[in-house]
């Protein structure tokens, strides 16, 4: 049997022929036999002088293959990915009944990065045992730190899907589907000594290497499923007794819902306010529909449409536990019952962020943060540039 020299290629991409052909077929896949790898680049070059004999990428499967010229000298091939170490290899041909052939197993080492592996599911506001899992999502990813989209998927079949993050870097996930709240996910990975924190999911658990080099997250993300009257309880939005104005770790809270009202722009709400049942009826009543006022003013001073936005004060109608009047409670379980619900009061037709992408969304807030963050100087009775109005009209 004759043996040429010579290194593996792809899915039928590149063409190169000449009098006689090598067919260079084979699989790319990650070490410790952890899946293939698409969109691998497989790269045959000849042995002596380096000339480019053919190109191609993996498919979906890991597997490549493409013909190129017979060259007598052999040939080198390179297969390289962002999230992985390239490796090049020199390999020979065989001949079998005039046929020349090479098959290679091409195994590529992840670079330093967190994988982020989650199912998607509907969120157990029921304690049931099974949740529905979410298929045919829309999944994009925006890299802050290069400001370039990173990943888009229009319709992703599957409830389960994973990213790699590269370390050094601030990414936001935005995941939308009909139905339910829009997800926004902020990760930032190997900044400010967080080697992977999180900002919109809970329940992730770390699979690291030795060193934190390298590691894997996986949970689910669930989606908040939305109909007129759905109401969400807010953690810990409390007042302090007889107080109806936002403390500290109420703003905190409220900021989570500021976010949320952001990215689903179709939403209209209530913020409906409780209180315990220290006081007179009346008396708390009164002090409820203040404390739910409070709660709209804050969004409203931060960019929330108060066309968007009602309130309403329950008092002491709605205990969440025994403590009625009279009943011996500790502070704790008063506080309780002084909290703030959030309840959807109406949807539109269409979703204002369906046509935008996350990439556009992103712009937008950089844009709109410039200019808050700049001086600008109008001519009195001068009109502000349409693109600014815009801006500023959608705050």
């Amino acid at each position: 049997m004759k043996k040429l020299r010579l290194i593996t290629g792809s899915l039928l991409c590149s063409l190169m022929i000449q009098a006689q052909t090598v067919k260079v077929e084979g699989f790319v896949y990650e070490t410790d036999n952890r899946g293939y790898i698409e969109n691998a680049t497989i790269t045959v070059k000849g042995n002596e002088a380096g000339a480019l004999r053919g190109i191609c990428t993996s498919d979906n499967e890991g597997h490549f293959v493409v013909e190129v010229p017979l060259d007598e000298n052999g040939y080198s091939l390179q297969v390289s990915h962002e999230l992985f170490f390239s490796r090049t290899d020199s390999l020979f041909a065989t001949e079998k009944a005039g046929v020349w052939t090479i098959f290679s197993k091409a195994e590529l080492e992840r670079r330093p990065g967190y994988i982020f592996d989650v199912t998607l599911a509907e969120n157990n506001t029921r304690g049931v045992a099974v949740v529905d899992a979410i298929e045919g999502a829309r999944i994009e990813i925006y890299n802050n730190t290069t400001k370039k989209e990173v990943l888009s998927i229009e319709e992703h079949p599957s409830p389960n899907f994973n990213f790699t993050f590269e370390r050094g870097n601030y990414y936001t996930l935005l995941i939308r589907k009909k139905g339910y709240l829009n997800k926004r996910i902020e990760a930032f990975v190997n900044i400010d000594g967080c080697i992977m924190c999180f900002e919109g999911v809970n329940n992730i658990t770390e699979v690291m290497t030795q060193g934190n080099e390298k590691g894997t997250f996986l949970g689910n993300v669930e989606l908040e499923p939305i109909a007129i009257n759905t109401t969400f309880s807010l953690k810990n939005i409390y007042y302090d007794y007889d107080k109806s104005f936002i403390r500290p770790d109420a703003a905190l809270e409220l900021d989570k819902v500021l976010a949320v009202l952001k990215d689903n722009p179709g939403i209209t709400v209530e913020l409906g306010s409780h209180t315990d049942s220290r006081g007179r009826d009346a008396y708390n009543m009164s002090l409820s529909e203040a404390r739910a006022a409070s709660a709209v003013a804050y969004l409203v001073q931060n960019g929330i449409s108060a066309e968007r936005l009602t309130s309403r004060g329950y008092g002491e109608s709605q205990l969440v536990n025994s403590c009625t009047n009279g009943s011996k409670c500790s502070e704790e379980e008063h506080q309780q019952n002084r909290r703030t619900a959030l309840k959807i009061t109406g949807i539109a037709k269409e979703d204002p962020l369906d046509k935008k992408t996350l990439k556009r969304i992103k712009e937008d807030e950089y844009n709109l943060e410039e200019i808050q963050n700049s001086e600008i100087q109008i001519r009195e009775g001068a009109l502000l540039p349409k693109d600014l109005q815009e801006l500023l009209k959608k705050q």
